[in-house]
């Protein structure tokens, strides 16, 4: 039996969740009105209109609960691993084992994030690394914080590696 490519998807949702992106920009054909009023938190800026990840439509079994209005950016994007396991390259296997260490890799940067003091699971994983790092950058740096900020850089850096060469 071959295993769909939304297999994929719903084990993995990294592209919904705040891990890969930060925020989604809306596209032509998209309905603005129609995605606020299905809850989806749009920011206009000047000649942009965006919605902030995790995205809100993103339920924790990983389907999306506005999937027949999502916008045209979610209906086409792939990452880099669905499109190898759509084009044959990668078994759904070692697709799974890659999705499960990506997401393992982003618990232990929350968790780290967490000890730190930031809890905030509605930012983004990389603004919610940014505001920590400016945070105990600024001021005095006691020897456990110093610590805990190194393991969290290390572990940001071993999560965008893996993002990076085998998501984007």
């Amino acid at each position: 039996m071959t295993a769909s490519p939304e297999s994929l998807c719903l084990a993995c949702g990294l592209c919904c969740n705040g891990v890969l992106f930060k925020d989604v920009e809306l596209r032509e054909g998209d309905d603005a009105g129609r995605l606020e009023s299905l809850g989806l938190p749009l920011e206009r800026l000047k000649k942009k209109i965006r919605f902030p990840q995790p995205c809100s439509g993103l339920c924790a079994d990983n389907r999306c609960r506005i999937y027949a209005d999502r916008p045209v950016r979610c209906r086409q994007f792939e990452c880099a691993l669905l499109k190898e396991f759509i084009a044959g390259r990668v078994e759904k296997r070692a697709a799974l084992r890659i999705i499960r260490t990506a997401q393992a890799r982003a618990r232990k940067v929350q968790r780290l994030l967490a000890e730190l003091g930031d809890s905030d699971t509605a930012l983004a994983l990389n603004l919610r690394f940014r505001r920590t790092k400016r945070r105990v950058e600024s001021g005095p740096l006691d020897e456990d914080t110093a610590d805990q900020f190194a393991r969290l850089t290390l572990a940001v850096h071993d999560l965008n590696l893996l993002l990076r060469n085998a998501f984007f």
